[in-house]
């Protein structure tokens, strides 16, 4: 059994702590995957009900396969066996520890009477897989651990740093108060590194993440509340598909001065095409939406969505001239979000990044020009909405309206012809 001895305080702090949730947010090699795996252990071994289950988490199956399992494996050495093809350790008591990623972020659904829940490098997890975490340990008000270095201002950063809360412990280091971690290599990065960057990798200190897609979003400029909605020409929906990953459908209010207002927002994992049909005549209800844009890759969706009186057209999926036009959106100050309207969007914008120099050189597949294929779910659905209101075809239909309010949805341009039973045409 392999023996641990804190290095200083703060790391003994976090490894006895009682909260409700712990962050152990710090620079890297200080030991935050170690402190987050032996807090884990003392909490299975006082617990040694084999119903009892236990929860470990990463962002992604590399960092899982890379830090978080092996880190638990090493302090668990001795205490039961591990099953790789399940991913499943059972103690020798016959308890079981699951470990999941956010890569498949409804992967933690199902499991039960969970007694705690040790978060990895939380900071990289989408707010949607936080969610699904959260609700795991409902059921038996299951502390919970989060280590990670700080990467952006997320929801980690929203929930628990901005906002303080009475039942969160807060336990925050620098790489160097690790008294094993070089000091020269500590200068040397503090000499060459973006202050920034140093700050937030070395210095356990947030900071905005760097390669953002979107970087010129500012809560503080583009938030707003509810507009009157009398006021907007149309309103339309972006869709992106999903179903092992999440389907995320956005609601955009175009205004007579031009504004693009997102107003709400659906962000789901497993839902079938019937699931999506009912969702979305919900939406076209509650806001009078007139045309969903949708992800081309599935056009009997797109098909079916017609077919159920949702007039949806596919959209143009070239995603660097989504990203450039939707980018020119943002930065003009006309594309507005309503506040706490769409929590996954914000989310998602503080996440989407290009890939840095490290992670090109370490994956052939990824590319530099090309956002990281990750928490992207509403960020496409947007941009199909913004490239379409671009394009000829919307500007063509857009014409035939010559109200400056919304046309009502049956007889409008937007929809799509068919032939009826007595094959005469009309407009569904």
């Amino acid at each position: 059994m392999t023996r641990f001895r804190p290095h200083s305080l703060k790391q003994q702090e976090a490894i006895f702590s009682t909260s409700k949730i712990t962050c152990c947010i710090t620079g890297i090699q200080w030991g935050k995957s170690t402190v987050g795996a032996v807090w884990l252990k003392r909490l299975i071994h006082a617990d040694k009900n084999p119903l009892t289950a236990w929860l470990v988490t990463a962002p992604t199956y590399k960092i899982m396969e890379q830090a978080t399992l092996p880190a638990f494996l090493a302090v668990m050495q001795g205490c039961g066996t591990f099953n790789d093809q399940k991913k499943i350790f059972t103690t020798h008591w016959g308890s079981k520890v699951y470990f999941r990623t956010g890569t498949e972020p409804d992967s933690v659904v199902g499991i039960t009477n969970v007694g705690g829940i040790w978060g990895d490098e939380a900071g990289k997890y989408s707010l949607y897989f936080w969610d699904n975490i959260q609700a795991r340990a409902s059921l038996r008000d299951a502390p919970i651990m989060l280590t990670t270095s700080p990467y952006t201002l997320n929801w980690l950063f929203k929930d628990f740093i901005k906002k303080r809360k009475d039942f969160c412990k807060l336990i925050g280091a620098k790489s160097i108060e690790n008294p094993y971690f070089s000091k020269a290599d500590w200068e040397r990065r503090k000499a060459t590194m973006d202050p920034r960057r140093f700050n937030a990798v070395y210095g356990g200190n947030f900071e905005k993440l760097q390669g953002l897609v979107y970087g010129c979003f500012d809560e503080d400029l583009h938030f707003c509340e509810m507009p009157d909605l009398s006021r907007a020409v149309r309103i339309v929906c972006g869709v992106d598909w999903g179903y092992t990953s999440p389907c995320a459908m956005v609601v955009r209010a175009l205004m007579q001065d031009r504004t693009q207002i997102q107003i709400s927002e659906t962000y789901q994992t497993q839902l079938t095409i019937s699931d999506k049909i009912r969702v979305a005549k919900a939406k076209k209800l509650q806001y009078n939406i007139e045309l969903f844009i949708a992800d081309p890759s599935e056009p009997s969706d797109i098909e079916e969505f017609n077919r159920n009186g949702l007039p949806c057209v596919a959209a143009n999926n070239d995603i660097h001239k989504g990203i450039q036009a939707h980018y020119e959106l943002i930065k003009s100050g006309r594309y507005r979000v309503v506040h706490d309207s769409s929590p996954h969007t914000i989310d998602e914008l503080s996440l989407y990044h290009y890939p840095e120099p490290a992670d090109l050189a370490a994956d052939d597949d990824l590319k530099e020009d090309v956002p990281v294929k990750q928490n992207d779910h509403a960020m496409d659905a947007n941009r199909y909405v913004t490239v379409y209101l671009l394009s000829d075809k919307y500007q063509e239909q857009k014409a035939q309206v010559s109200t400056p309010t919304r046309a009502n949805v049956r007889g409008s341009p937007w929809m799509p012809e068919r032939k009826n039973k007595n094959k005469q045409t009309e407009v569904w």
